[in-house]
């Protein structure tokens, strides 16, 4: 039986009910956060929980944990009970439950629900990923994690009806982030590009633990926004997200990369991020 985590009490899947009167629910006036575990042990925890402090402060929402080690406690708990080694952490937290108005009400408390998911099957994504590019039609503080995910999603039904894995989005030519994920491309001269982390994009958890991580091996690193243009003459590219890690890219729209065959460099950021998660449950 799946246990889920509700406003303060462990439920099962019948019982874990929420208010029709959510904001979440009425206005995605919420944000969220996937957190990664393995061995029962979560990965990367503070630079999530950073970033979901920044999320509530931005949308002026209150924070219903007086410390995140309280949080850790709950979500550990929550996967003993799940009887689950590997896989990930959902968590939200809306502004809470009122009756529909769009003024932010008063005097109510966040709600807040938690649950465990599996890790998807990477078997075949590692040998390298499809992508397409779409214009960006999002709002402008894509910084924030926000639970409005409608533009994601149609982006990503978009990229599955194509035969696409992803679609990496494009504002004023600028290629910005993937609707699930951060895209990156590697030059001739082997410079990593990725789009700065500002209000038009997501600043993945992943994004940032690869950036240090090349950087610390000696890779060239770019945080700077590349074009159509730039993608034509890449050598390599890849994308990076919480639930996938790193999947090189071997094909962008009708752009065959480095002969469709995930590139060197791609390979050694996949090994040493994988190297740096072991290093976290040992």
């Amino acid at each position: 039986m799946t246990i889920y985590y509700v406003n303060g009490s462990y439920q099962s899947r019948s019982k874990a009910l929420i208010s029709v009167e959510d904001r979440g629910f009425n206005f995605s006036d919420g944000v969220y956060e996937v957190i990664g575990f393995s061995k029962q042990k979560l990965l990367n925890f503070k630079k999530h929980t950073v970033r979901l402090k920044r999320s509530l402060n931005n949308l002026n929402i209150s924070h219903p944990f007086k410390n995140f080690k309280s949080l850790e406690l709950i979500i550990s708990n929550l996967i003993n009970l799940n009887s689950t080694e590997n896989g990930f952490i959902y968590l939200q937290i809306t502004r809470g439950s009122a009756k529909r108005n769009h003024l932010f009400p008063k005097n109510v408390s966040p709600n807040v629900v938690i649950f465990t998911f599996s890790n998807k099957d990477l078997k075949n994504l590692i040998k390298g990923v499809s992508v397409g590019i779409s214009q960006d039609l999002r709002w402008l503080r894509c910084d924030i994690k926000s639970i409005s995910l409608l533009p994601n999603l149609l982006e990503k039904q978009k990229a599955s009806d194509k035969g696409f894995y992803e679609i990496w989005q494009s504002r004023n030519n600028q290629i910005t982030e993937g609707s699930t994920s951060n895209a990156f491309i590697i030059n001739t001269k082997n410079v990593i590009f990725t789009h700065p982390a500002n209000n038009l994009i997501l600043g993945g958890v992943t994004r940032d633990c690869v950036i240090n991580i090349a950087k610390r091996n000696g890779f060239l690193v770019k945080e700077k926004s590349f074009t159509i243009n730039d993608i034509q003459k890449c050598k390599e590219a890849f994308l990076t997200s919480t639930t996938v890690g790193v999947l090189p890219v071997i094909k962008i729209d009708k752009c065959i990369i480095n002969k469709g065959k995930p590139g060197n460099i791609t390979l050694k950021i996949m090994e040493l991020y994988n190297k740096y998660l072991i290093k976290q449950i040992k």
